[in-house]
This record gives structure tokens, C-alpha cells and sequence, in this order.
């Protein structure tokens, strides 16, 4: 009989049914033998060849797709953002509590400005937000509270770190416990109790990037040997609070820094207790400037998805046996103003964010952060516009990758005969159906910036599958409606599937094994 799609979101999530409604296709007897074409204009004159060798395991796939916020307030601009935020259900989701405040922004950080001003009302909207979309939070302190500095020579007053473990005792209190004693001995009491307990803390954020003063319009930050002090002196005190709570670190901007030791292996060797998860920052650039193929396979060892999944394999190298997470990734670091091409939150970046995901994932990554839902200002640092809650091309692309490819997956062996057409598949958790990424990061030369990518003929041959009887294809790209996300075409049974690209893109592709798809109403 027929049935509904398990990566059909109706199910999930009824706001979005428009996007769901699919095409049955009649089937002839040409199509089951020679496969199934799905064309979007204009297709490639070379075809490329995927083969998919179910009955070959790779391991098991363990990553999770997360987000973060900064700033509250966040889902509140536009009608639609709190539903956006709500259907996407990230299962982490990252704040990153400073006293950063752009203009017009409160700030996060409970007393980080005035010593004993215990105001949480801001990263309680956070936590609430997340918790109310189903989410875990992982909350990182950023730094020491601005009156922790001494400004005159742009170093933590307390060499110890002993304050600033005191400080973090009281922050994991106030949600792990409901409550805590402040210094002037009132107590301070969590109006939501232990509801919002956080099991993840992320110490520190960016220790490794140093400019002169003090918090927030400097950013002095610590040596590795004064992380490993601030460590050992802050982990203890959080887990005698809450021994349950997992410890992350070190929030470095990239996988190695310039600096000898460097913080992880400092942290490795040095640190009472390990890290329960060690965590780094990704990022394919930093300049608007930079080129396509810049981005994604960098240059001179530097950078890209290249120089990201290098930095993993380090990663877990100096951290054997500890899950690695990347708690921010983004095409482009760059703050100061959104690319004019428009790179992150096109095609491209649905090419580049797909990309890194399918190599960071094969290498064990166990979460990935994207940076971030919603900026106040930058659509390339956002998954939704912050203004009218319509979501950026990135936002389809995570919210489809996580329901294709969850953690718990079996990887089965799938290669492409061009190595810049990707390719990722899966059984998923307790089914023999098959789902295969496919992404076209073809750029259109070595100095293009903001090209529209190659176009591409993909053929997909599944192989070790007996008794497919439907194929489902979603295709994210240019020509995908924002406002509903992409279609989702059913097709006779088969063996293999040919997907056109006209540029930069992906192709989510299911082979159903049971009772064929059928369109959703």
C-alpha cells in the first residue's frame, strides 16, 4: 500500500506542507531498465557517474548538525522566525555569552560587565528559545567578566583563575541547581528551577585571538598555559556543582594556532580533568575577496574544506579517543560587511555548507555548529533573514541534511568519477532504504568569485539493493523557493537516477526499499 515518506516534514512539522507536494510519475517499461532523469536546465555535455555499493559498510555516521545564537531577541523581529527556528529542531544549539553588545543589543553575560549584577533575563530568552524548540544547549562563556581584567596591562587580575571558577560555579548553580548564594549573600533564584539544566559548557571562546585592552572593545584573552591554569582551576569547581555536566574545550579559531604548545595539546597533557569533547572553529576564508576555489580547497595547506578537514584529522590526533566538535563553521569569517556576491547564502554556500558536511562527517566530526541561525545584520552569518524570518538557502540545506543523513547511520561505500561531484550515502538507522548526497562544487575557474559553478549530468547506480520500489529526489540550488524549501519528485522504482545540475547545488536522493512513496496531501 502506499505511504507517506519518512523524510516527508508534513509529519514533522505542518507549517511546511506546501513545499511537500509530489509529482506521481506513471511508470513505462524504458524507464525501470535504462533508470529515471530528473533535468533542471541546463544539464552538462560530460556526465559524471556515482556508484553506490550498498553491501559495503564504511562505519557508522555520527554527527549532528547544531546551530548557535548570540543575542536574544533574535526570533522575535518577524512573525515567522520562531516557527522557522521551531521546524529546523536543531538537537544542539551553541550560545555564546559576551558582553559584546552591537548597537541596539543587550548584552548576554550575566554580571559580565558590573561585578555581582546577576541580571540572566537575556541568556534566559536564549535558553528558553532553545529549549522550547527541543533543543540542548551548549553554553560558552566567552571570557572573564570585564571586571576580572586589569586594563593596565590587558591580563586577568587573578592569575589563579580562582575568581573566574567562582564565577562559573554560580552561572552552572543558577540551572543545575535552581539557585545560588551571591557574593553579597542573597540568594538568586532560577525562575524555571532546574527545567533549563545544561549538560554542555564550552570554556572559553577564541582563547588563541589577542588584541590590546579589556573586554569587550579589547579582547586580551590567555596564553595556552593560562588556559590549562583556567582550566584546571574552573572544571573541578563546575563538576563538584554538577558532576553530570560534560566539559568542552578549547574553543580555539582554528584547529592549530601559531602558538608553542598549543592550547589543545597543552590541554591534553596537562589538564585535571580531560575534556570530555575537544572543539575547534572552521571557517573556509576570511575576506570577501577571496576566490570560489579559495574557499573550498584553499591554498598552500591553508584553508578551505581542505584545511578544515586537515584540522580535524589533527584534532583527533592530539585528542585520541575524544569526540570532536567544530562549534562554528561558515563559508567566510568575514564581520564587517556581507559578501556582494552573495556566496554564503546561495547556491554556493548550500554547495559549500553540503561539502563540508559530507567530508567532515566521513571523518568522524561529531557535531557541527553553523554559524549562526540568525545574525542581527549579515545574511552570511545567517540561516534565516533576522527582518522577515524567510529562510536563506543554508537553512534548506541543514534542515535537509540532518533528516537525511542522522546520527546512527550506516555508511555504505559511494564514489564519483569527478572528484568536485561529491557524494555521501547511507542507511539510515533501522531501515534498508538508501539516501545519497550528491554535490555539484564544480567552480567555474581558479579566479572566479561569485561564479554560478558548472553545470553537471550526475547518473547514480545503486548496486546491493534488491526490490527499489520508488526513488524521491530534492534538489537545492538557485532555482529552490526560499519561502517553501525544494520540491520533492517521486519516481518509479530503479536502480539509478540522473540528476542535472546547472551550477552549484545538491541532490538529496532516497531509494525506497518498502511500500512505494505516494504524494502527501
Amino acid at each position: 500500500m502506499p505511504r507517506q515518506s519518512a523524510l516527508n516534514p508534513v509529519a514533522a512539522n505542518s507549517r511546511l506542507s506546501p513545499m511537500q507536494r509530489l509529482l506521481t510519475l506513471t511508470s513505462v517499461a524504458c524507464l525501470v531498465l535504462a533508470g529515471l532523469a530528473v533535468t533542471r536546465a541546463p544539464a552538462a555535455s560530460t556526465d559524471i557517474a556515482i556508484s553506490v555499493r550498498a553491501g559495503s559498510s564504511d562505519g557508522e555516521l555520527a554527527t549532528r548538525l547544531g546551530t548557535q545564537f548570540a543575542w536574544p531577541g533574535s526570533l522575535d523581529r518577524a512573525p515567522d522566525s520562531r516557527g522557522r527556528f521551531d521546524g529546523f529542531a536543531p538537537p544542539l544549539v551553541r550560545i555564546n555569552a559576551t558582553t559584546d553588545g552591537l548597537p541596539g543589543l543587550p548584552l548576554v553575560m550575566p554580571a559580565g560587565v558590573t561585578r555581582g549584577d546577576w541580571n540572566f533575563s537575556n541568556l534566559d530568552a536564549i535558553v528558553n528559545d532553545v529549549r522550547g524548540a527541543g533543543g540542548l544547549v551548549v553554553l560558552d562563556i566567552a571570557y572573564a567578566p570585564q571586571w576580572m581584567w586589569d586594563c593596565s596591562t590587558g591580563k586577568i587580575r587573578d592569575g589563579s583563575f580562582a575568581e573566574f571558577a567562582s564565577y562559573m560555579t554560580r552561572v552552572v548553580s543558577y540551572y543545575n541547581v535552581g539557585s545560588f548564594i551571591a557574593e553579597d549573600g542573597s540568594t538568586i533564584t532560577n525562575p524555571a528551577g532546574t527545567t533549563n539544566r545544561i549538560g554542555y559548557w564550552e570554556l572559553w571562546n577564541e582563547p588563541d585571538l589577542r588584541t590590546l585592552g579589556c573586554p569587550p572593545g579589547g579582547n586580551p584573552n590567555i596564553s595556552p598555559t593560562e588556559y590549562v591554569t583556567m582550566w584546571n582551576a574552573s572544571a573541578p569547581a563546575m563538576l563538584a556543582v554538577d558532576p553530570g555536566i560534560k566539559l568542552i574545550g578549547a574553543a580555539t579559531s582554528s584547529a592549530g594556532t601559531t602558538n608553542v604548545p598549543d592550547y589543545l595539546p597543552a590541554l591534553m597533557a596537562s589538564a585535571t580533568p580531560k575534556p570530555d569533547v575537544v572543539s575547534f572553529h572552521a571557517y573556509g576564508g576570511w575576506s570577501n575577496a577571496q576566490t570560489d576555489r579559495f574557499f573550498f580547497d584553499g591554498d598552500v595547506g591553508c584553508c578551505g574544506i581542505a584545511g578544515i578537514e586537515r584540522g580535524l584529522v589533527q584534532v583527533q590526533a592530539e585528542a585520541p579517543g575524544i569526540p570532536v566538535w567544530i562549534t562554528e563553521l561558515n563559508v567566510n569569517s568575514g564581520w564587517s560587511e556581507d559578501d556582494p556576491t552573495q556566496r554564503p547564502w546561495n547556491a554556493f554556500g548550500a554547495a559549500w555548507g553540503a561539502s563540508a558536511f559530507q567530508r567532515l562527517a566521513r571523518h568522524g566530526a561529531q557535531a557541527i555548529f553553523e554559524f549562526q541561525f540568525a545574525h542581527p545584520s549579515l545574511h552570511q552569518l545567517s540561516l534565516i533573514e533576522i527582518d522577515t524570518g524567510r529562510p536563506l538557502l543554508p537553512y534548506w540545506r541543514d534542515y535537509y541534511l540532518a533528516r537525511y543523513f542522522p546520527p546512527g547511520s550506516t555508511l555504505v561505500s559511494a564514489s564519483s568519477s569527478n572528484p568536485e561531484v561529491e557524494t555521501l550515502a547511507v542507511r539510515p538507522p533501522g531501515s534498508s532504504d538508501v539516501h545519497v548526497l550528491v554535490v555539484n562544487r564544480q567552480v567555474d575557474s581558479d579566479t572566479a568569485t561569485g561564479g554560478a559553478g558548472l553545470p553537471a549530468s550526475v547518473r547514480v547506480t545503486l548496486d546491493d539493493v534488491p526490490g527499489i520500489v520508488g526513488v524521491t529526489v530534492r534538489q537545492i540550488d538557485s532555482a529552490t523557493p526560499l519561502a517553501t524549501g525544494p520540491d520533492l519528485r517521486t519516481m518509479q522504482g530503479a536502480n539509478s537516477v540522473t540528476v542535472d545540475f546547472s551550477g552549484y547545488g545538491l541532490a538529496l536522493i532516497e531509494f525506497v526499499t518498502g511500500p512505494a512513496p505516494t504524494a502527501s496531501p
